[in-house]
């Protein structure tokens, strides 16, 4: 499953959407590049259905699409990866928040477009993940969640392809003259046992790339799956004094860290540095970076030439 997903964007959850942005810009990492567009932008009738607390029971609600439309979300554009900075409470709501309520804020849902959004929801469904929040614009489901978090506390979404509007949007994104030519190449999700991680997720259809191995320099085992044109790489800490270690206890399990293969590290980790990020691991394949002064995020800038 996934080998033709496309990468929509991470989502991270927070309580003040204007902090997290501003953090990115001004470190000089991602540009502000305001709400997504609608999706589809048509006229008709939308339904939602989600769950407001996991344990509890959905709701459902039509509204009319295609006229005036309140957006919240903003959006950093990082290289070629687009991060949605989601504004919402803590406690009850929707589900998602909380994931505000117990973790603080953070990347908690990947999105992917797919060619067949039922085909892939049916393949997770199969495979015992929930359908925990279904958007519809004219009878066509236009997102789903599903419900992955067993191992590694992060959910998949997924949408239909983009659209011409979708895609000249983030066209136009990307060739603002302030971004960073970075090349998104994963998320670092940490867990508590690498191995069980693995499997949960090859047993839903997700390749191994790299069997679990130690990586000393981190202090973690770690093991590589594709999913889509992305890498999710389980770290499991493997000893008490570890950035790894610090987020699994601060936040337990979920994404802990954004990934780039960038052309010159030492020129954007001393951009980085420089700008007031601190400089946590440094070698001649990666530097870890830590910038989780807003979303709780580290980010890790990877040797092109490695």
């Amino acid at each position: 499953m996934s080998e033709d997903w496309t990468l929509n964007h991470l989502g991270m959850m927070v309580a003040d959407k204007n902090s997290v942005l501003n953090h990115f810009q001004s470190l000089g990492m991602g540009v502000s590049v305001g709400p997504q567009p609608l999706q589809p932008y048509e006229e008709g009738v939308g339904e939602l259905m989600y769950f407001q607390t996991l344990e509890g029971d959905p709701i459902k609600y039509q509204y009319k699409t295609g006229g005036p439309h309140n957006f919240r979300d903003g959006n950093s554009q990082i290289g070629n990866c687009q991060l949605e900075v989601y504004p919402m409470k803590p406690g009850p709501g929707m589900f998602i928040s909380e994931y505000l309520k117990k973790k603080g804020p953070g990347i908690n849902h990947i999105a992917f477009n797919t060619p067949d959004i039922d085909r892939d929801t049916k393949r997770f469904l199969e495979n015992g993940c929930d359908l925990v929040f279904n958007a519809t614009v004219n009878g066509k489901t236009i997102e789903n969640y599903l419900d992955t978090r067993k191992y590694g506390d992060v959910m998949i979404s997924l949408r239909p392809s983009a659209d011409e509007w979708e895609i000249a949007w983030r066209e136009n994104n990307k060739s603002h003259p302030l971004l960073k030519d970075w090349k998104f190449f994963g998320v670092g999700i940490v867990v508590k046992d690498c191995k069980l991680a693995s499997e949960y997720f090859s047993n839903l259809g997700f390749p191994i790339e790299k069997e679990v191995r130690e990586c000393k320099d981190l202090s973690v085992n770690s093991c590589h799956l594709k999913v889509g044109t992305m890498m999710f790489e389980f770290l499991e800490p493997t000893g008490s004094v570890s950035v790894y270690q610090d987020c699994l206890n601060a936040r337990g399990e979920g994404i802990a860290d954004m990934s780039f293969i960038v052309k010159n590290l030492e020129i954007e980790t001393e951009s980085l540095v420089n700008k007031g990020a601190e400089l946590l691991i440094s070698t001649n394949e990666y530097s870890l970076i830590d910038t989780r002064k807003e979303g709780n995020m580290v980010v890790r800038l990877i040797n092109q030439l490695s």
